[in-house]
């Protein structure tokens, strides 16, 4: 049998609504219809938004033609591109990924997000539709206390904490607001110890050689940088803009970038491990690339990071508000940058990524990818053999990479033989309930 090896320019068939049965039918039917009237009863919103959300599900649950985007907005040509490959399919024959994001972009055009030609709905350009289930989350307590379990592990720079801190970031991705099965199954206590088990793939040792590697590359490169306060210290200024030293080194650590997924739980655990990289100079500089607007409910975009560093500062915990004040010096130092692009809103899958997009990561030492949509793309959203490796999906990737995901969905690869077969003897529900992670590498 021929090894089975993606192929960028002939991709296999993402999965489709059109299964019944399936993780992708069952969840369009029921859990995407819920997110919908979710954001009905969250907001009072003018009749005419809520004729057309309501509408929406309807043309979902009678299994109507998609019907395409009318819109001006600057992501409409691309939009309009990819609604052109459905012809004339209906929600429940679809591919999967496809018509699931192009969901979430019917919803912003309902709630008049990006505006459109009725003066009366323009108070409800630019308002996210999903904010008052994201402020319960982080107004909530859990979020903290996970938030602080894992600081703890923060003081000092070690392979150990490292260890941990890559750990919690995992088990973080199962908070996820448009599935609330499991984040309401899965608690807000991360048991490092106990969730081992639960590692389908730990590739946390060939994350930290690697790192370790780049790292004793630079190093003599570097040693001149030996002076340098912010380098040295575990705590770099908090004084006023103005006073604030750049960081500028001469011989610079490769970036390291995050592929962001939910906001909330996970995206307090993603900071903290920002933080560490930046703290104790893995890299020179680290980029969230997050949403450009809203979707998945609870995928992060950049008014979600900026208040949820003002959050930390408002917590009666004085480890959240340093944590607070050194991300706002990393900001200002441009050592913390984020990246808003439209890509990570469109159906498109990763190798389609545009070549700016492409040559950033490029340039990056690790990118850590963060969920289980983005492990969707990563893949293609095919139901690859689980014992095809990483390296034949994700070879055109342009930069090392970890996927850091946990279960909720179908696909997976890079799995030993027998462990499928005996997952689904013991939970056949192992790839979607959100119980099992990867931690997951192609260094």
């Amino acid at each position: 049998m021929a090894e089975m090896r993606l192929d960028p320019l002939k991709p296999p068939l993402p999965l489709s609504t059109g299964e019944p049965g399936s993780f992708a039918h069952k969840t369009l039917v029921t859990r995407k219809p819920a997110v919908l009237r979710q954001v009905l009863a969250d907001y009072d919103y003018p009749a005419s938004i809520t004729q057309k959300i309501e509408s929406l599900i309807e043309e979902i649950l009678e299994d109507r033609p998609v019907m395409p985007l009318q819109t001006t907005a600057p992501d409409g040509p691309d939009w309009q591109a990819a609604w052109r490959t459905l012809a004339d399919r209906t929600w429940l024959n679809a591919p999967w990924y496809l018509v699931e994001a192009f969901l979430y972009r019917r919803l912003l055009e309902a709630t008049h997000y990006f505006g459109g030609p009725e003066p009366a709905l323009q108070d409800w350009i630019g308002v996210d539709p999903f904010w008052p289930r994201k402020q319960a989350e982080l107004t909530s307590d859990p979020p903290w206390q996970v938030l602080a379990a894992a600081l703890r592990h923060s003081v000092a720079n070690s392979a150990e904490a490292l260890r941990a801190l890559l750990h919690h970031a995992v088990w973080g991705n199962r908070i996820d607001l448009s599935y609330n099965q499991v984040a309401a199954t899965a608690g807000r206590d991360i048991a490092l110890e106990r969730e081992r088990e639960n590692l389908l793939i730990d590739d946390t040792e060939p994350i930290l050689a690697h790192l370790l590697t780049i790292s004793n590359e630079q190093s003599a490169m570097n040693s001149e940088q030996s002076a340098n306060p912010i380098l040295q210290s575990s705590n770099p200024p908090v004084s006023r803009p103005s006073s604030l030293p750049l960081f500028q080194p001469s011989n610079p650590l490769p970036s390291i970038h995050f592929i962001c997924d939910n906001a909330g739980t996970e995206l307090l655990l993603d900071l903290a491990l920002a933080d560490f990289f930046l703290r104790f100079n893995w890299a020179s500089q680290l980029v969230l690339q997050v949403k450009a607007h809203p979707t998945y409910v609870s995928d992060a975009i950049p008014a979600d990071i900026e208040w949820m560093i003002m959050s930390m500062r408002k917590q009666n915990e004085a480890g959240f508000s340093v944590l607070a004040e050194r991300l706002a010096s990393f900001v200002m130092a441009d050592r913390l940058r984020l990246n808003a692009h439209l890509f990570w809103n469109s159906s498109h899958f990763f190798w389609e990524m545009p070549a700016r997009l492409q040559e950033q990561l490029a340039q990056a030492r690790l990118v850590i990818i963060k969920g289980d949509a983005n492990y969707r793309r990563l893949v293609g959203d095919h139901r690859w053999p689980a014992t095809v490796p990483l390296a034949n999906v994700a070879h055109y990737f342009p930069a090392p990479f970890v996927c850091l995901r946990t279960m909720k969905s179908d696909p997976i690869v890079g799995l030993p033989p027998g462990q499928v077969e005996r997952l689904d003897q013991e939970d056949p529900e192992w790839r979607v309930n959100g119980k099992r992670g990867v931690i997951q590498a192609l260094v």
